[in-house]
């Protein structure tokens, strides 16, 4: 906790003594440091150019965005997020399962996901308080929805690294996305629009249970259209 008081401090926000207390000026650090980005939005010319190094047509890059975010890089200042209470769980060895069950579940509950974004955030920050690098590690982020376990793969050292790369701007986003899709092997599944390929890839192997290749492909028919 110490770490990532320090953290914040260097990007100017202030986090109080650093202690290595989860403090309440320590949260409040944390949440401005992550909603002080330029927010920068992409245009048609930035996909194009992502999906020119994917080999895949805008479309489909486009498609992605649909589905993982409704179109939505940031709300309130801050990356679009969705916090997983079942990888939290993994992360941490199930050992808050019980004391923490809105942070930390064994098995997959769409009950333990808030609409609002705002309680998406409250809820990572909770977790964060337990434990930082698998509270970090636990959420997806931005318009392609990445989880920050996955933050080696999209250039960034540490989960907390990349849940600031994704505050920048949709842009960084963006590079993360090509980054990830290259480091999964996934470029050949967004080339072929081989969607069921895709979502086991991207999202995990209950990919079907939220019907993910379905979306992209309907997606995907809007788009080209």
């Amino acid at each position: 906790m110490a770490t990532l008081q320090r953290r914040v401090m260097a990007l100017g926000c202030d986090p109080g003594l650093v202690n290595g207390q989860f403090t309440a000026q320590t949260r409040a650090a944390v949440l401005k440091a992550l909603t002080n980005g330029p927010d920068a939005p992409i245009d048609n010319h930035d996909i194009d150019r992502a999906a020119d190094r994917l080999g895949a047509p805008s479309a489909a890059v486009r498609s992605v965005i649909d589905v993982e975010s409704t179109g939505t890089p940031f709300v309130d200042g801050r990356p679009t997020i969705l916090f997983e209470p079942h990888r939290f769980s993994r992360a941490t060895g199930h050992r808050f399962d019980e004391t923490h069950p809105a942070l930390s579940s064994r098995a997959w509950n769409p009950r333990l996901y808030p609409a609002a974004q705002a309680a998406r955030w409250a809820q990572l920050l909770d977790a964060v308080a337990l434990d930082v690098d698998a509270g970090f590690a636990s959420a997806s982020y931005g318009a392609f929805q990445i989880l920050g376990e996955n933050h080696d793969w999209c250039g960034a050292a540490t989960a907390w690294a990349f849940a600031w790369q994704q505050s920048r701007s949709a842009g960084a986003q963006l590079d993360a996305f090509v980054m990830f899709v290259e480091a999964r092997g996934l470029r050949r599944a967004l080339q072929n629009r081989d969607w069921p390929a895709f979502a086991r890839g991207y999202n995990g192997t209950a990919f079907r249970e939220n019907r993910y290749d379905v979306r992209l492909a309907a997606a995907y028919a809007r788009r080209a259209a």
